[in-house]
């Protein structure tokens, strides 16, 4: 069985311990009938998982499970994204580092160079230390986590090594993050994450809305218009996607300015800068008063 061979490769390369740090697990009462695969399919929807519970809980084989015993069991977590979260900031607080926020991007299919709309949910993989029994390959570590060798890069790069072995009582993190809790053990979202996913969705229907209308105005020359249809999405702009964003901010900065109303402006345009500092505006779709603006918030122009 692939979980047996898999139990034999973390017994000789030596049991790891969850990382205690990010709490990252919830407590299990065993069950009659109860066995680590059995209670890994529960939680992970997969029987071969079960080798992660024998991490965090130090057991060094499989063995029969006692009724009442409690086990500890690592999970995946979702978080909430608020206002100014970005994923350098959450992997700072749950990954160890700013510098995994690149990890967590990928983990959750963002754009790490995209900022991060409030109310977006992002999974947080959990994650395990392995200290080296002896000197040991970190591809064998990557073996013996995620069935393959592959990742061994990925692990390299994670922990910020630049040798490919671990000398005797290295250690070196593991980010599961192919394994996830099954949508029926997800903790509920606390009432402010809740909140903030609602916002989200309800700023994104808005923003649905008012968009067309204000590029239809800015088109016929209505700033009036555009001012009516964006403003009232200001306090939605940190939820919005980042290209959502951007159309609205940029906009409502133009029709700020045809009202010769620069400070209101440049405070539409430095969020859009603060949104993504890459974007750019080109030269013949604007006036050079917005370009003149758009520059001295920090915007760039091609």
């Amino acid at each position: 069985m692939r979980i047996a061979v898999a139990l034999l490769i973390i017994t000789a390369l030596q049991v790891a311990h969850a990382q205690d740090a990010t709490n990252n697990t919830v407590v299990h009462r065993v069950k009659q009938g109860d066995s680590l695969e059995l209670i890994a399919a529960e939680f992970y929807g997969d029987r071969t998982k079960a080798v992660f519970i024998m991490v965090e809980n130090k057991l060094t084989h499989a063995r029969p499970l006692k009724p009442g015993e409690r086990l500890r069991i690592p999970i995946s977590r979702e978080v909430t994204a608020s206002p100014g979260d970005t994923v350098e900031s959450l992997a700072a607080v749950y990954l160890g580092s700013a510098r995994r926020g690149r990890f967590l991007a990928d983990f959750n299919g963002i754009s790490p160079d995209d900022s991060l709309p409030a109310g977006t949910l992002v999974n947080i993989p959990f994650t395990i230390v392995h200290t080296a029994a002896a000197t040991e390959s970190i591809s064998d570590i990557a073996k013996a986590y995620f069935g393959d060798g592959k990742n061994a890069e990925l692990l390299r790069r994670y922990n910020f090594l630049d040798k490919g072995s671990l000398d005797r009582n290295e250690s070196l993190i593991v980010p599961v993050y192919h394994v996830r809790l099954s949508t029926a053990k997800l903790p509920a979202l606390d009432a402010e994450s809740k909140a903030r996913r609602e916002h989200r969705r309800e700023a994104s229907a808005r923003v649905a809305k008012a968009l067309p209308a204000a590029r239809q105005a800015w088109k016929d020359g209505d700033y009036a218009g555009v001012k009516r249809a964006l403003a009232q999405l200001e306090p939605d702009l940190d939820y919005l996607d980042t290209s959502e964003a951007i159309d609205v901010g940029v906009l409502l900065g133009a029709a700020h300015v045809a009202y010769n109303d620069a400070e209101l402006a440049l405070a539409s345009f430095k969020r859009v800068v603060d949104r993504q500092a890459k974007h750019v505006l080109r030269r013949y779709e604007y006036s050079p008063r917005i370009l003149a603006v758009w520059q001295k918030a920090g915007g760039q122009i091609e």
